[in-house]
Order: C-alpha cells, then structure tokens, then sequence
C-alpha cells in the first residue's frame, strides 16, 4: 500500500535542513507511516551562521543559506516579492512528486500552506494560479504560528471557507507572529482544531503536542492508532487536549 505523502514547508529564513530539526516532534509521530518531503524555498535572502546550539541535535556548526517563500515589501503597497517563482515550484513539485494527503507548515510556510489549499480547492481568476497542475485538493493541514498573506489583491483566497480538517498550534507568548494574527487565519477554516500552548514561535516538542498531532493525524494515517505506533506518547483525542474552535 502506498504511504500517505506529506509535504512541508520552513518559514522565512529557514531550509528544508533546518526545518526537519524544529520538526522533530512531528517526524517522532509520523515515523515511517508516511513519507516527508521538506521543500526548500525558492527565494534567498542570505546566510546566517548557525551553531551546534541552535541547532540542539545538529553534529556541526556551519553556514545555512536562509530561504524564504517570499519577501514582503511595505511601501506605497504591499507586496509579496517572489511568490510567483514560489508557485511554480509548488506547482511543479505537486506534478512531479505529489500527489500529496496533506501539508505541514511553520510560520511563513503555513501561510503557503493556505494559499496552497485555497487554489487546488476553490479555483478562481484570481493572480495567483498553480497553472495547469492536476492535483486533487489537499485532504489536511498542520499548521504552526500560520499567517495570513497580508496583501490587498490575494484576499479573495481568504473569501471562500475551507473544508479539509486543520490542526492550529499557537504560541500564548510568540513575539514574532502575533496569535492575533494565527487565530485569525483559524477563521478561514470550517472546524479547525486548536492546540494552544505557553511559548513563543516554534513547533513544541513536549509529549502533549505530540499526543495531540497523533490524536488529529490518525484519521488520515490510521496506522498511528495502533498501540505498536504509539509508543511514548500516548493517545488521546483531539477534543481532550486540544481547543476545537468551529469557524
């Protein structure tokens, strides 16, 4: 039987590379019931050198190309520089790679993530497009510290609810996306499930959000309710651990 495929995308001024470290708690619970394919972004905004410590179970430092999805330019309108270069490797990957069950996103990467979602669910004329790509809707969403695209011309992608299944973490203390901002995108969704946690921006890896991803990834990849895939963290459902928030 094929294994459900998964794709996910890092936030600004991260890589694929990086991305599956803050991740980890995420790629525990999957295991090897699905398959991960960590996407880099097309856009590079620079280097930054990480150490050992901010990498936590990394064996070296050493110099990370910082990568994004798109850069945002504020001035006398808003613009999302490179988010069609973006679109068209998405819509690439989808061809070649896909098709995918679902989507993990972090920060930036959750906000494409909607837009993703948006466009193979509610096609439109809109000056986004995947073009011509043949992917079915994607089936669910795992989303952390997600935003919407803040810019005045891509707000019909937010007009139309989703229906997939949505899993929002959010930081009560996240000083660089404002939970504000990711309970607002929750809104766009029909019955989003809601992992509120203490802590700032970034995927928590304690035993409890892991029984939470576990509890709402199962009835998507089944094989993560057995008991022999359990493992540490335990089962639980969803609604116990989690705020459901209907939109």
């Amino acid at each position: 039987m094929t294994k459900p495929k998964i794709l996910c995308l890092h936030g600004f001024g991260e890589n694929a590379e990086l991305f599956k470290v803050r991740a980890r708690n995420f790629r525990a619970v999957i295991g090897d019931t699905a398959d991960l394919v960590f996407l880099d972004g097309p856009v590079d905004i620079g280097s930054l050198h990480m150490t050992t410590g901010d990498l936590v179970d990394a064996s070296i430092a050493r110099e990370f190309t910082n990568l994004a999805w798109w850069w945002m330019r504020r001035g006398r309108s808003f613009e999302a520089r490179g988010i069609g270069k973006t679109l068209d490797l998405i819509s690439k990957v989808l061809t070649e790679q896909g098709p995918f069950d679902g989507i993990l996103g972090f920060s930036q990467g959750g906000s494409l993530a909607i837009v993703i979602s948006s466009l193979l669910a509610n096609p439109s004329d809109g000056p986004l497009s995947l073009g011509d790509v043949a992917h079915p809707p994607i089936k669910f969403l795992v989303l952390a510290g997600a935003f919407q695209l803040e810019v005045p011309e891509y707000e019909y992608l937010y007009k139309q609810p989703l229906t997939m299944p949505s899993l929002h973490m959010v930081g009560t203390y996240d000083t660089v996306v404002d939970p504000e901002r990711s309970k607002l995108v929750q809104g766009y969704f029909d019955s989003p499930d809601i992992f509120e946690f203490v802590g700032g921006h970034f995927i928590p890896q304690s035993p409890k959000c892991a029984r939470v991803m576990r509890a709402f990834l199962t009835q998507f990849i089944p094989v993560l309710g057995d008991s022999k895939n359990e493992q540490s963290t335990g089962s639980t459902d969803v609604a116990a651990e989690a705020v459901a928030v209907s939109a």
